[in-house]
């Protein structure tokens, strides 16, 4: 397998995500070969960017996508409301102890909130990665301003 990187720094609209979508799938049909997961491996990708794109509140995003040791590591870093961030961080934490039924439950009864709203359901985007089989799922967040946090996401994935 080709260690190949994906980065991306600057500003996020519909335009840019799906000039990306091409982008990681174009990378991941020429760097991984007929593997079976292609989408899901994308569509991993694509919910961060998704996520950034309804959440980022200031300035862009940083993108990234490479793989190293055998594993598709994807970063994206945004800036968000202290609110959305402390949200996003703890949602993370508990979806990381849980299961996979505990996950796919969840996001079932997450989807059935009649709370879902404009912005999504809190923690929906982490909870369909995390039903895809990540082997690990994090967020980092840390004070950007008075009202903003910088979000760092990350999601490593076992290619083997």
């Amino acid at each position: 397998m080709i260690n190949n990187a994906i980065h991306y720094s600057g500003t996020i609209s519909s335009q840019i995500t799906l000039h990306l979508t091409d982008m990681l799938t174009a990378a991941a049909h020429a760097n991984f070969g007929k593997r079976s997961d292609l989408k899901k491996l994308c569509s991993i990708a694509l919910e961060l960017i998704d996520n950034a794109q309804r959440y980022c509140r200031a300035g862009g995003i940083l993108f990234d996508w490479k793989v190293e040791e055998g594993k598709l590591v994807i970063q994206l870093q945004n800036i968000a409301s202290k609110e959305d961030a402390i949200r996003l961080k703890e949602s993370t934490d508990i979806i990381k102890k849980m299961s996979s039924e505990e996950i796919t439950l969840a996001f079932k009864a997450q989807l059935m909130d009649p709370e879902f709203g404009e912005k999504g359901g809190a923690g929906l985007g982490m909870l369909q990665i995390a039903r895809k089989g990540v082997d690990n799922i994090d967020v980092n967040i840390s004070p950007f301003d008075e009202e903003n946090y910088a979000c760092n996401s990350y999601v490593r994935i076992s290619l083997s």
